[in-house]
């Protein structure tokens, strides 16, 4: 995606999240197997700092790594966007359906 497209996809979640006034939980999803983005970055400080609304992180992907990495994965990616560990974040795998479990139980909460 070009500069000029991420501006616009930027603004448009902006003017989204400011408009839409009956939004319950916010779902951000990132890579578990990157360390976020200058762009996740942002968009996690965007959603904490200016959203006020609840907010879960997926680290998505999840079954593209060795299972017995992923707890530690998440801890780091936590570390690294939420070391106040005030916000949650958990593992999934949207191809083959795992971890999907704690998920669901988090969004109907």
């Amino acid at each position: 995606m070009s500069k000029e497209e991420q501006v616009k996809v930027g603004n448009f979640i902006e003017q989204y999240l400011q408009i839409r006034q009956n939004i319950s939980l916010i779902i951000f999803l990132i890579d578990i197997r990157h360390d976020p983005t200058e762009n996740d970055k942002l968009m996690y400080n965007y959603i904490v700092n200016k959203s006020q609304r609840p907010c879960l992180i997926i680290a998505n992907k999840a079954d593209k790594i060795a299972p017995t990495k992923v707890e530690a994965r998440v801890k780091e990616l936590q570390n690294i966007l939420n070391p106040l560990k005030d916000l949650p974040f958990l593992a999934f795998s949207s191809e083959k359906k795992i971890y999907c479990e704690d998920v669901w139980k988090y969004i109907k909460k």
